[in-house]
């Protein structure tokens, strides 16, 4: 007996040893598909929890293809969620989080999650349990909070506006409305629309888009330095076609950022991130 428990317990520590190893395999890992790509935190330069947007230190092609792959996203070794890349041609709509594959809508750099019809499910693309290790790391960025104030309305004209706060640890560089003016920044954006109880239309933007000369074409002078902590108040003014009664209304607007325009090395301008993606505000309002 005395000669067995040394041996007994040098086996258990030997398996908890294996155990330990192939855990640690997937511990680092925190982004991994079916067909046999892994990525651990150390292949990541942030995660923007505003757009759900991952950005690797180097360009990854294998991104931009008519994937049908599936993905996982990990913390700590434990699987939190998964979905399919999706093509654009896609009939499938998943309930739940997925990778647009083809199109593409931004360079190698940045994967987004996307996530539509969620019904009763819960997102979880940013779900506690990424968002803490993600900041243990050092990965997490909080990107920008957008939010909407009561519209006003008089006569036919309409006036929405809107604040912008940076809640990132970096300065960031966001689109303009002042620098792009109107028509340029609803290229970017459908603009504002009102929904009433039964889910009609009763507004949807009017103001035309006027596009720039290429779909990768940008400028610097279309962007201001938003600084960490700091907000922003921006206001359109819509002319309504038919007027809007008093009542209770679904008001959907999709503050716009850059995407597919921003190679890897245009990202920081000086000190300064190119904020990428956008975020889309639904919110039930009371109109007098």
């Amino acid at each position: 007996m005395k000669t067995a428990l040394p041996y007994g317990m040098i086996f258990l520590l030997l398996l908890a040893s294996c155990e330990k190893s192939s855990y640690n395999g997937d511990y680092d890992v925190l982004l991994k598909t079916e067909g046999g790509f892994s990525y651990k935190y150390s292949d990541f330069a942030l995660y923007d929890s505003s757009t759900h947007i991952f950005y690797f230190k180097t360009n990854h092609p294998e991104f931009k293809t008519e994937s049908k792959d599936k993905f996982s996203v990990l913390a700590n070794g434990q699987e939190i969620y998964q979905g399919p890349f999706l093509p654009g041609y896609s009939s499938y709509l998943p309930a739940g989080p997925f990778i647009p594959s083809f199109p593409y809508f931004y360079q190698n750099y940045a994967l987004k999650i996307e996530c539509w019809h969620l019904g009763n499910l819960k997102d979880l693309r940013n779900d506690p349990a990424i968002i803490k290790v993600l900041e243990e790391r050092g990965l997490l960025h909080s990107g920008l909070k957008v939010s909407l104030e009561p519209l006003e309305i008089n006569g036919t004209k309409l006036t929405f506006k809107f604040t912008v706060k940076n809640y990132d640890t970096s300065d960031l560089l966001i689109i303009d409305i002042d620098k792009t003016g109107l028509n340029l920044f609803h290229y970017f954006t459908n603009g504002l629309s009102i929904y009433d109880s039964a889910h009609n239309l009763v507004f949807k933007s009017n103001i035309e888009h006027s596009a720039p000369a290429s779909y990768k074409d940008w400028k610097i002078d279309w962007l201001s330095v938003l600084k960490s902590g700091d907000s922003r108040q921006f206001t359109i003014n819509y002319i309504l076609n038919a007027p809007i009664h008093p009542g209770s209304y679904q008001v959907s607007f999709d503050f716009p950022g850059l995407a597919f325009q921003i190679s890897k090395d245009q990202l920081y301008q000086n000190n300064d991130r190119i904020w990428l993606g956008d975020i889309q505000i639904n919110k039930t309002m009371t109109i007098n």
